[in-house]
């Protein structure tokens, strides 16, 4: 292979790293913001929207009947029990930051945090 070749992937990888490097501090700055809201879903219909500065436990009825008890404690908000048979949701923690979620997908249950 000749040298044109070899600059032609250098410069392609360069402005690769650079398109990356900009999405990666755009991220940083949008999801930056304060946390103040957690906007609960069922089934795509909001059914609470919760201040995260106040402290609440729950439990939220989902598709079929199913159940997933939500704790907002410290500006941070968990899915701490759920009657789903997999219970990822409550495996995913305390969230905190705009722009994560929490699903449970058995219950078309989704705690969206959002800020402003």
């Amino acid at each position: 292979m000749n040298i044109k070749h070899y600059k032609k992937e250098l410069m392609l990888a360069v402005g690769i790293l650079i398109i990356a490097g900009i999405l990666f501090f755009a991220n940083q700055i949008i999801f930056s913001k304060p946390a103040k809201n957690a906007v609960i879903s069922v089934d795509g219909e909001v059914v609470k929207t919760l201040n995260l500065n106040k402290d609440a436990d729950m439990t939220i009825t989902g598709y079929s009947g199913g159940t997933n008890r939500i704790i907002v404690k410290n500006g941070e908000i968990q899915v701490s029990e759920a009657s789903c048979p997999d219970k990822v949701c409550v495996h995913q923690g305390w969230v905190k930051h705009t722009g994560e979620n929490i699903v449970c997908l058995p219950n078309h249950m989704i705690v969206q945090i959002v800020g402003d």
